[in-house]
């Protein structure tokens, strides 16, 4: 398990073997990232190492609850991209659950409607459902009948606006999946 975070040959340096910093069937893609990632909290790397050490030593995947299979997040993504159309253009919006900028709030509203009249009927908006920039958007969205907002199950957005969907137990299985699922993604300030 190379704590790629702490460079030499850790990070492939130094002839170090370069199929050992390559993902194993032990650790997800987002453990992995982890390992790399040189702003985490000590603590959260020596988890997730103990973690992949422990699935390795089990003979199984982790199955911690940060972690979630690439393959179901994957499978999800198609079962939504069936819901909305295969042949659908999947335009997901993300930002910040709050404005900072004095014009944001007017730039979202003027994006909505700029997109919303489009009409290409195969342009679908997905949102996370999340107060601020993704409400803001699918509230000026024309009639709201392109906007889908993808929620954990058993959430609802409450905008009355769009049609909500449901896939991943939590927020974080669900940012996995949207990120598995737009074309293309606009952001809006900071993340969700």
């Amino acid at each position: 398990v190379p704590l790629m975070r702490t460079g030499g040959a850790s990070n492939g340096e130094f002839n170090f073997p370069l199929g050992a910093l390559e993902r194993s069937d032990f650790a997800t893609t987002q453990q992995w990232l982890l390992l790399k990632d040189k702003d985490a909290a000590v603590d959260a790397s020596a988890g997730v190492v103990a973690d992949i050490v422990a699935a390795c030593a089990a003979g199984k995947e982790v199955t911690s609850s940060q972690s979630w299979a690439k393959e179901q997040a994957e499978a999800e993504a198609r079962r939504l991209r069936c819901e909305l159309g295969y042949d659908s253009r999947i335009v997901c919006i993300l930002g910040g659950q709050k404005y900072l900028g004095d014009s944001s709030e007017a730039l979202v509203e003027a994006l909505a409607q700029k997109l919303g009249s489009s009409t290409d009927p195969k342009m679908k908006f997905v949102t996370g459902g999340m107060p601020g920039v993704q409400k803001t958007f699918a509230e000026h969205c024309s009639d709201g009948s392109r906007v889908w907002n993808l929620l954990p199950r058993g959430e609802s957005s409450g905008y009355g606006r769009g049609t909500d969907i449901n896939a991943g137990k939590d927020l974080e299985e669900r940012k996995v999946i949207f990120g598995l699922l737009g074309d293309i993604y606009i952001t809006v300030e900071g993340g969700p």
